[in-house]
């Protein structure tokens, strides 16, 4: 899926949240803007929370960070470096957070007819572990008419 060109595509994220003794599961399934420049992967796609929030997402990803920006109701940005920490302020629904993430894994696959980013990553909160993370985001290209 490398060009330059910008395409609507197919979007899903699917998360595993955990923390707490917990587990909650999520998925977004919606459309996408797509494009690549000078070796980067640009995703541009919205989402609304349930409680009826509608967010703006860019996740901009190259080969050895990945950021996503969210704006409406507050803007946050986190960071993703494999084997690091990064203090981030995160927009809850119960307002911004400072916290820290701390990054296991990104892989990245792109081929022709897919892009998959998997990430996992924990939050942690005055040092103290909030919740671990398991994103996967794919874009495929829309089927033909």
């Amino acid at each position: 899926m490398a060009n330059d060109k910008k395409k609507k595509l197919h979007l899903t994220v699917r998360g595993v949240q955990r923390g707490f003794g917990q587990e909650e599961t999520s998925e977004i399934v919606t459309f996408a803007d797509y494009f690549t420049k000078n070796g980067k992967h640009y995703i541009f796609y919205s989402e609304t929370t349930e409680e009826g929030q509608t967010f703006r997402n860019r996740l901009t990803i190259s080969p050895d960070v990945v950021e996503l920006k969210k704006s409406g109701g507050g803007d946050s940005l986190l960071r993703f470096r494999e084997g690091h920490s990064e203090a981030c302020v995160y927009q809850s629904p119960a307002g911004p957070m400072e916290m820290v993430s701390d990054t296991k894994r990104v892989k990245i696959h792109a081929k022709d007819d897919l892009f998959r980013l998997t990430l996992e990553y924990a939050f942690y909160m005055s040092g103290m572990l909030v919740s671990e993370y398991h994103l996967t985001v794919e874009v495929r290209p829309l089927p033909e008419e």
